[in-house]
């Protein structure tokens, strides 16, 4: 990672699984103003399409941000869709972009982006399962079978998350790659980025609470590491991203 560790940080672990299949990206283009690139891509069905995000977003993402960071995340989703033809298994993904005082965020699936301000925490992205109903009623109109939390083909495969990378047999039954993408304005604090290794076992609310105190990247993340892995027993892989939000110069 290019930049200060107390800036941006990153930790990633094998958790509770028997191989690793989470992936990341983060990048500091500058600290005053801030500007960080970030991604967690957690794979599934093996980790080929985690790692081919992690080598070619960056540089597609950038081919498009002269148009703006809405347009070249789904740019960017596009064309790792398109180069992932042929792969087996998905990922889902959680993205962002910092430029100065906002933030603009992009998934597909179940890992999310979080701004945590003092003692307030908001969650910046769409929670992709069959529990978000306009989720769970498109899959169905294409075809998909339920089956407990997951989305499955007419033989049986099925996914949890309703959108993800990849993943190409289940587009036929309305799992998108298409993200969902926003922009939100920034106050003093962390942005966090993480898979649902954490999600699983840690409410977004609870953020401001663990975090309480802390000042730098390196810190937040090693927190989150050790509450989701030593204390909540996180039993999937586990990817966390933070970024110190400063107050504007």
């Amino acid at each position: 990672m290019a930049g200060d560790r107390e800036i941006a940080f990153a930790a990633a672990d094998i958790g509770g699984r028997a191989e690793m299949e989470d992936e990341h990206v983060l990048e500091v283009v500058s600290a005053r103003p801030l500007r960080v690139l970030g991604g967690v891509f957690d794979g599934h069905g093996g980790v080929s399409v985690a790692r081919l995000a992690k080598q070619r977003f960056g540089a597609l993402f950038r081919e498009s941000i002269a148009s703006g960071p809405e347009i070249a995340f789904r740019a960017a989703y596009s064309a790792l869709q398109k180069e992932s033809a042929g792969m087996p298994g998905g990922a889902v993904a959680a993205t962002f972009w910092i430029d100065g005082p906002t933030v603009a965020v992009a998934n597909a699936g179940d890992a999310h982006v979080v701004a945590v301000a003092g003692d307030r925490t908001v969650r910046l992205t769409e929670d992709h399962r069959i529990t978000n109903e306009v989720e769970l009623k498109r899959v169905v109109g294409a075809g998909a079978t339920i089956w407990g939390p997951y989305v499955c083909l007419p033989g049986g495969r099925g996914l949890m998350p309703t959108r993800a990378l990849g993943d190409h047999e289940f587009t036929k039954i309305g799992v998108l790659s298409e993200p969902a993408v926003s922009t939100h304005r920034l106050e003093p604090g962390f942005v966090i980025a993480a898979c649902d290794g954490l999600w699983d076992v840690m409410e977004p609310e609870e953020l401001s609470g663990v975090l309480a105190g802390l000042s730098t990247a390196r810190a937040a993340v090693e927190r989150l590491r050790r509450e989701a892995l030593e204390v909540r027993k996180t039993s999937d892989n586990l990817t966390v991203l933070a970024v110190g939000v400063g107050s504007s110069p």
